[in-house]
């Protein structure tokens, strides 16, 4: 099986201090992962959730923002 590598940023939210609050996995550009593939990555994160934000065409994302899907380690949230 071919390794893939997925960038990600983690941020601290819900506080001002570094290293406190609540960790989150953040996958900017998840354009061509699954379901499953999401599923597994917040999985290997291990944190209460991580988040994957998709492409959207330019008029849809002025009028409605980005698309974000937020998975914990279990299920996708709603």
């Amino acid at each position: 099986m071919p390794a893939h590598t997925y960038e990600f940023i983690q941020l601290d939210v819900f506080t001002q201090t570094a290293l406190a609050g609540n960790p989150l996995a953040v996958f900017t550009d998840a354009q061509g992962l699954t379901d499953d593939e999401m599923q597994a990555l917040a999985r290997e994160m291990n944190l209460s959730e991580t988040t994957f934000i998709l492409p959207r065409d330019v008029a849809t994302e002025a009028r409605d923002g980005k698309k974000v899907r937020i998975f914990t380690v279990e299920q996708e949230l709603p």
